[in-house]
């Protein structure tokens, strides 16, 4: 069976489907990758900082969904307690021995892929916290953000005024390495926010790029700052998301880059 397979699927496709997510990874390892840059880093520390909830999307298994999803779980401040939901073992007895505005829930996927994943009525139940004060950070297959909405909507039955309550959905796209011997290139192309309408939701895009080489396009300053305020209240966004990307590059100049010295510098941050 594996050499026939072998006949039909070429070496890239077998070595990408033994890949698995590195959770050691920094936001710097995720920056040097190419995954993003140091401007949409500093934003996503500011929305992460802020305890935006938060969706990673790709189509594809083993895009970097869950790699970049515990990257970002480093930019939430220190007194944030982390709780991660067991999929379906999930029992949310969390309820009663947490606070809401001081807890940050984990989804490692929302997915009927394994009984670790979250899905069906555990999903609602979920997203049924946001409204209480509770903020989440998962993962999900889907190309974009409207194919997100639209799985957890339509196959989910969550209702638009919780999807709503998400606040940014990151997609990833793979494609083809350089060569054949190198591994599939990962990088973020959408990064979108929700906002609730008389009509349901509306999608709002902070940042995209069309091609693992292009540049991220951003909103003027003024609409960034808009769209920010509006959603998260966050002011000044321009200045802050600058402070943070210049931190970011400069930690990186002095040689930091594994996830605890990342995370220790984080939080000397936070502290300064």
């Amino acid at each position: 069976m594996t050499k026939d397979a072998g006949m039909f699927f070429p070496r890239w496709w077998t070595d990408w489907q033994n890949f698995r997510t590195n959770e050691n990874f920094s936001i710097l390892d995720v920056v040097n990758s190419g995954t993003v840059d140091f401007k949409l880093a500093g934003l996503l520390w500011l929305l992460m900082e802020h305890r935006a909830s938060v969706m990673v999307a790709a189509g594809p298994s083993f895009a970097g969904k869950t790699t970049l999803l515990h990257a970002l779980l480093d930019f939430l401040r220190p007194e944030i307690h982390k709780v991660s939901l067991l999929g379906y073992n999930e029992d949310f007895k969390f309820i009663d021995r947490s606070k809401p505005d001081n807890t940050y829930l984990v989804v490692e996927e929302i997915s009927n892929h394994s009984y670790e994943y979250l899905w069906g009525y555990q999903v609602n139940k979920a997203f049924e916290l946001l409204p209480r004060g509770y903020a989440l950070g998962g993962t999900m297959h889907a190309r974009n953000a409207k194919e997100a909405v639209y799985v957890l909507y339509r196959a989910l039955g969550v209702p638009l005024s919780l999807i709503a309550q998400l606040g940014v959905v990151i997609t990833l796209q793979v494609t083809l390495g350089r060569s054949y011997d190198d591994e599939p290139i990962r990088y973020v192309d959408t990064v979108s926010i929700l906002s609730p309408t008389k009509e349901g939701l509306t999608i709002q895009v902070l940042s995209v790029r069309q091609s693992p080489d292009g540049k991220f396009i951003y909103p003027s300053d003024q609409a960034l700052q808009d769209a920010l305020f509006s959603k998260f209240a966050i002011k000044s966004a321009p200045s802050e998301i600058g402070a943070r990307e210049k931190y970011l590059s400069e930690i990186r100049d002095k040689g930091v880059f594994s996830r605890e010295e990342v995370r220790k510098a984080i939080l000397e941050y936070h502290q300064s």
